[in-house]
């Protein structure tokens, strides 16, 4: 598995945002903007983490997230939710779905970096 982390959000202001909060704790990013580009960059190399938004046009990133936790290339991958929603059962529901963890925007940067000091003690 590689030691950079996926980003995938269709706001690309958002997306870059989260790439530069994460690129201030030495890991390598790369953005995507949907569903599908987020599965074909994972088939391509495998990511340490996905940090998903959860509402996106066309298949939402709870079903994305059942997806990859299904799929043996990437099932070990760790997933964090990205979104504007503060609901705990939908934090429920993504926890369910396989997620790690739930980030609510406008993203907490000590939490951002807690999540991915965990990620990286698990590699």
């Amino acid at each position: 598995m590689s030691s950079y982390v996926l980003i995938v959000d269709d706001d690309k202001d958002m997306a870059q945002t989260l790439a530069d909060m994460v690129s201030l704790f030495d890991w390598d990013t790369q953005i995507v903007h949907g569903p599908r580009s987020a599965l074909q960059a994972i088939y391509r190399r495998p990511p340490a983490l996905i940090l998903l938004d959860l509402n996106m046009p066309g298949v939402d990133g709870m079903e994305v997230c059942r997806y990859i936790k299904r799929d043996p290339i990437a099932q070990g991958t760790s997933v964090v939710f990205v979104t504007a929603e503060d609901d705990p059962g939908i934090m429920q529901k993504a926890r369910e779905a396989g997620a790690m963890d739930y980030l609510v925007k406008p993203v907490d940067i000590d939490q951002l970096e807690g999540i991915l000091n965990k990620v990286r003690e698990s590699l």
